[in-house]
């Protein structure tokens, strides 16, 4: 201990601010990655309680997997409850209204569940409250007009037992409740229950006329038999159409569906990690160059190798140590923010999310990762710099030795050693995904990365001549002897370019990779969405797959106002293929044939949309394809209320609406097989020179009565689409900006390090005639060279992994195909962001040589 407080602890006190930079910069990294893991765990866990707490005891769910709404027939309840092993069956009645008045709850979207209040105490924990009451009026309570609604609903839109809601469901249903009571709920899932609107069964089917139908069936298994055995006889009864499953299934699918995008932005965590280890390796070259006579020293009293580098790894131990808990205390203020990002994006993607608590702390799993990967990342940078310290003898430890110096870098075996990376890299680019994962993309991407790193040395070397040939003798005197500095340091130096390349590259690619995403989404809204106007319910950009179905009478009343061309009637539900979710779209494919169309990988759009409709094909988009190893010519099968129904898939189109995969099939084949004849959405195309605004109007007067909807113009609805596309890669945004940030305090901590060492060196150049401001000139020029060398070298860089990401990684990912749109705005916006700070970064060290003293410096120990 006594050794260690000497070497050790000794030179982390005296030397705060390079020790505050290291621990910064594994505190962002960990941070980074504590934010995004408790942000995912989060989420998950919000919908795994929302789907478990609102199935409270039930063990299997009994439900149309059709993906078509009006439920199924009611009377297969009483052969399933007599089921051997089935102890309860709890019919479920699903509706979704929006609330017209009542409260500050005006346009609310409310999903109800209709449910057998006798019965409930045996699935839910809950029970409904009056006024100061623990016990209810049933008879009363079951009145077609009665709704219960859970208690934090009820406070946060100020309603009370006794206020009345006008609310509206789909066909044009408005309906007047009465709020009879408030739900408490007990348990796990207390927070979901009180979040929830019940009615009971029988008055929500006669109140919103879905009598005789059922959406699910929740069934409670005795314990002492298999759940699977059970869901086995169960499925032997179940007619075509009705599904068996457990409730955690959703979950299951809701956790598949997010894995490719939380782990993309994780791995871009690990970006801001490897920056990190950077920075550490910097720190500990610089601590062994700093107590060469110390270690020597150490080895000459008999203190072993291993002895030694104990010593440092205890050094590095700490820092990262401290660094973990750092960031895991900045990852936890962070999370927050990235929990709400990344709700929305679920939100946007697959369905509204239910509402997340604020995060105070993580699990153990995190908390316990955060901190392995802290000290591991600081421990991994450290072991060159330490087997550097242990291998030099005591007599060349001892022996006066000031600055690094480097003996001469080989052009050919450096030149040739990064050729061998990139091909390498170039390899691991062609297999496919592994198990949905692109690992050979993530490979190539780092090899990428080691490729330019390992120029970095060259690229330092030439910089020193290309100014001699810039600049003049006298104007470069400063700019050539920084530029030697640098050369007499390559390792260091070449650390810190690599870690400013690093982070360069990750902003230069992603952001590009950006910019082409959003340019091939908005060629492909301008060439798929042509329609005028959009007839919808008013949630249907804010709540997908929710309060969705519009009368198909509509379509009729609107195609009759003066100034519409035409409308197509567009259906979307969700249903399973192969068991995962799928999108299945019904339109009248010839309508929108005419007036607009689908991009397709293969075929004209026209006569590819003309022989669906004509051969009663369909057609799949290019990540549906890409999923299941689908393509042009091949069969599939889709469920259907009567059975399986089997087509044919004429072509493969182009879209980005969805990750999860689409199937188009046409309108009157989708009403003919499953009997569903309403709409989602009426896209309206106008006639040529139609004022859409007074056609908004004459709409809005023809509906009238009807169920509320909302008019989108074509402008609005891409303005929407495009709003969420940017909400939705903002957290991407936020891990470049990190990663960047710890590449500068590389820089800093370099800069830093060449000053506590050439302290000497420099206190020679005051003597001889240099002021203060020239050192500090000095300084920034090496500051400015180490930037520029980062910024060619991660120009680069950027660039190549760019077109790894959309190429490779994204179209491994999602399925996605993205045309590369050069962006060479971001190419110099990044430059010049990236010259400025490390200049900046200079800035603090160039004051501190400037005010060394010179005698001091002067000095010979």
């Amino acid at each position: 201990m006594t050794v260690f407080r000497l070497l050790v602890w000794r030179h982390v006190i005296g030397e705060i601010p390079r020790t505050a930079l290291t621990v910064g910069g594994v505190a962002l990294g960990v941070a980074v990655y504590v934010a995004v893991a408790t942000a995912n765990v989060e989420i998950l866990r919000s919908f795994e309680q929302a789907i478990l707490g609102v199935a409270g005891r039930t063990t299997l769910q009994v439900s149309n997997n059709t993906g078509v709404e009006g439920g199924f027939d009611e009377t297969i309840i009483e052969p399933l409850s007599h089921i051997d092993g089935i102890t309860a069956a709890a019919p479920v009645v699903e509706i979704t209204a929006t609330v017209i008045a009542g409260g500050s709850a005006g346009g609310v979207t409310l999903p109800i569940l209709g449910v057998d209040l006798l019965a409930e105490s045996s699935v839910r924990d809950y029970r409904v409250m009056d006024e100061g009451a623990n016990e209810t009026d049933w008879e009363r309570y079951l009145a077609p007009d009665a709704i219960f609604l859970g208690s934090r609903l009820a406070d946060r839109y100020g309603l009370k037992i006794g206020s009345v809601l006008e609310v509206s469901a789909g066909g044009g249903l408005t309906r007047r409740l009465v709020v009879r009571g408030l739900l408490e709920g007990r348990g796990p899932g207390k927070s979901t229950l009180e979040e929830l609107a019940v009615m009971d069964i029988a008055a929500a089917q006669f109140t919103f006329e879905r009598l005789g139908r059922l959406d699910r069936i929740d069934l409670v298994t005795d314990p002492a038999r298999s759940v699977d055995e059970v869901g086995r006889a169960v499925q032997a009864l179940l007619p075509p159409g009705l599904t068996i499953g457990r409730p955690d299934q959703r979950n299951a699918q809701i956790e598949r569906m997010t894995r490719a995008f939380r782990l993309n932005v994780s791995l871009l965590s690990v970006v801001a990690l490897l920056v990190g280890l950077f920075l550490v390796y910097n720190t500990v070259s610089f601590a062994v160059l700093r107590r060469r006579r110390e270690v020597g020293i150490l080895r000459a009293l008999g203190l072993s190798p291993g002895g030694i580098a104990r010593l440092f790894l205890a050094e590095v131990v700490l820092i990262g140590i401290v660094g973990a808990v750092a960031g895991i205390g900045l990852g936890l203020a962070l999370s927050n923010g990235a929990l709400q990002t990344l709700a929305r994006t679920v939100s946007n993607l697959y369905g509204e999310a239910p509402a997340l608590p604020r995060v105070t702390w993580a699990s153990p799993v995190v908390l316990l990762q955060g901190l392995l990967i802290g000290v591991g990342v600081a421990v991994l940078g450290s072991l060159g710099p330490i087997r550097e310290a242990v291998s030099v003898e005591p007599t060349q430890a001892l022996a006066p030795k000031g600055y690094e110096t480097a003996g001469a870098v080989r052009v050919v075996p450096t030149l040739a050693g990064a050729a061998l990376i990139f091909a390498v890299a170039g390899f691991a680019a062609l297999p496919g995904p592994v198990q949905g994962v692109p690992l050979f993309g993530y490979l190539s991407a780092f090899l990428v990365v080691l490729g330019f790193a390992w120029l970095s040395p060259l690229v330092i070397r030439a910089i020193g001549p290309c100014l001699r040939l810039l600049l003049p003798l006298r104007a470069g005197c400063l700019a050539r002897l920084a530029a030697d500095e640098l050369v007499r340091a390559p390792v260091r130096n070449a650390v810190a370019v690599s870690a400013l390349m690093v982070g360069l590259a990750l902003m230069i690619g992603v952001s590009t990779m950006i910019h082409s995403f959003r340019q091939t989404v908005d060629l492909w809204l301008e060439q798929t969405v042509k329609a005028d106007l959009i007839v919808a319910p008013p949630a249907w950009l804010g709540s997908p797959g929710h309060g969705r179905a519009l009368p198909e009478s509509m379509r009729e009343r609107l195609a009759t106002i003066p100034g519409v061309l035409a409308v197509d009637s567009y259906r979307d539900v969700r249903m399973t293929f192969r068991d995962a979710p799928v999108v299945v779209v019904a339109r009248d494919l010839m309508v929108h044939a005419t007036h607009s169309r689908y991009l397709f990988v293969d075929g004209d759009s026209a006569a590819v949309l003309a022989d669906t409709v004509r051969e009663e094909r369909i057609i799949v988009s290019e990540t549906f394809a890409r999923q299941f190893t689908l393509g042009r010519g091949d069969r599939m099968t889709l469920p259907g209320p009567q059975g399986p129904v089997e087509f044919s898939i004429a072509g493969v189109f182009y879209d980005y609406s969805t990750d999860g995969g689409k199937v188009v099939l046409d309108r009157s084949l989708y009403a003919r097989h499953w009997g569903d004849l309403s709409a989602t959405v009426f896209p309206v195309y106008l006639e040529p020179g139609a004022d859409p605004e007074s056609i908004r109007r004459m709409v809005l007067e023809r509906l009238q009565g009807g169920p509320p909807v909302m008019l989108l113009t074509n402008g609005d609805l891409k303005r929407e689409v495009l709003r969420i596309f940017d909400q939705t890669f903002a957290v991407t945004y936020a891990l470049e900006i990190i990663a960047v940030a710890v590449a500068l305090l590389g820089i800093a901590n370099t800069l830093l390090s060449g000053i506590l060492e050439r302290r000497r060196e420099l206190a020679v150049l005051r003597a001889i005639g240099g002021t203060p401001a020239q050192v500090g000139r000095l300084i920034l020029w090496e500051s400015g060279l180490l930037g520029l060398a980062g910024t060619l070298l991660g120009l680069g860089a950027g660039l190549v992994l760019s077109v790894l990401l959309i190429e490779v990684i994204n179209k491994q990912s999602f399925g996605w195909t993205i045309v590369l749109y050069p962006a060479p705005w971001v190419w110099l916006e990044a430059a010049g962001l990236a010259l400025l700070t490390t200049l900046l970064a200079g800035y603090g060290p160039a004051r501190r040589a400037a005010r060394l003293p010179v005698a001091e410096g002067l000095q010979y120990e």
